[in-house]
């Protein structure tokens, strides 16, 4: 019952992000108005965007805990996930540098160049164990 009703979620809000994301498309922005975030219907549909952001976190993190809470013996794995993702983030935070080069325009600290580092490195590692695990896979699959 309760998959049923998640899949059905699921495809509700995958629905209204698509409908949105039309819309905000077609609704006629040029270019010159690209840093507008408030110009009439698109401010709308970008706040629409993130409550259905909100709202998709949230239906996560509560099956998550109502998997737990259901299944206990699937939380190890879980946590054993979200401490890997904790030690890559934290790996790619260490290597990331905060200088600010010359060339950079507008506002741009050195707590807001680090994070961008950080968020690169966390994409190439993430990036690579993606290759390295289907690689894996298809050579397990291949030697059985």
């Amino acid at each position: 019952m309760f998959q049923k009703i998640n899949t059905i979620g699921m495809f509700v809000i995958i629905a209204i992000g698509v409908i949105l994301m039309v819309m905000t498309m077609s609704s006629g922005l040029t270019p010159e108005q690209s840093d507008c975030t408030d110009c009439g219907a698109v401010g709308s549909f970008i706040g629409l965007s993130y409550i259905l952001l909100i709202v998709a976190i949230l239906a996560a993190l509560g099956g998550a805990v109502l998997q737990a809470v259901t299944n206990p013996g699937k939380l190890k794995g879980t946590l054993i996930g979200l401490v890997g993702m904790i030690v890559v983030l934290g790996l790619s935070y260490v290597l990331a540098d905060s200088t600010v080069e010359p060339y950079y325009t507008g506002n741009i600290s050195e707590t807001t160049s680090r994070l961008s580092g950080a968020g690169l490195y966390a994409f190439y590692i993430l990036f690579v164990l993606a290759v390295l695990s289907i690689a894996y896979s298809s050579v397990s699959r291949l030697l059985k």
